[in-house]
């Protein structure tokens, strides 16, 4: 009886524990998901380096106010580049067909996620406007692409 315990506390141990490494600054708060997690691609994945995520957060300071132009889904809900610091962010690092190393960046609003399940699996919401965005980092061309900011349900 003592063993069956012992392996149920044990298999509840690993499924709570965190998948991605946290990293978190003064500037921003984010998980980094290894090449090995089974989220979103399944194929070509990387798993970013800091130094990486650095340089995806700074373009995001820098570039993100353009690219948001015009303010898709967020007339009731935040300005995404005026409210950077208020959202947790998870990175996911993919190879696209050209052999240019991609960061996917899904972006949190930091009051609706205060668990750690952010920490152990992609976030996906179907609503929530911009309370929820992504977008995606090429590493090569240090360009932001594709940003998809969520609508109202």
């Amino acid at each position: 009886m003592k063993y069956i315990i012992v392996l149920f506390l044990s298999s509840c141990f690993i499924h709570a524990q965190n998948v991605a490494e946290h990293f978190k600054t003064r500037q921003f708060e984010v998980a980094i998901f290894p090449e090995s997690s089974n989220e979103l691609m399944q194929q070509n994945r990387f798993t970013p380096t800091k130094e990486e995520i650095i340089k995806a957060e700074n373009a995001l300071k820098s570039k993100l106010k353009f690219i948001n132009n015009p303010l898709m889904n967020q007339s009731s809900s935040p300005i995404i580049h005026k409210n950077l610091k208020k959202y947790k962010r998870q990175y996911f690092g993919y190879i696209n067909e050209k052999g240019e190393k991609i960061l996917y960046i899904n972006s949190l609003w930091k009051k609706n996620e205060k668990e750690t399940k952010w920490l152990q699996q992609i976030i996906m919401v179907s609503d929530g406007g911009s309370h929820y965005w992504n977008i995606e980092y090429n590493l090569e061309t240090e360009e932001l692409e594709n940003l998809k900011v969520n609508g109202y349900a």
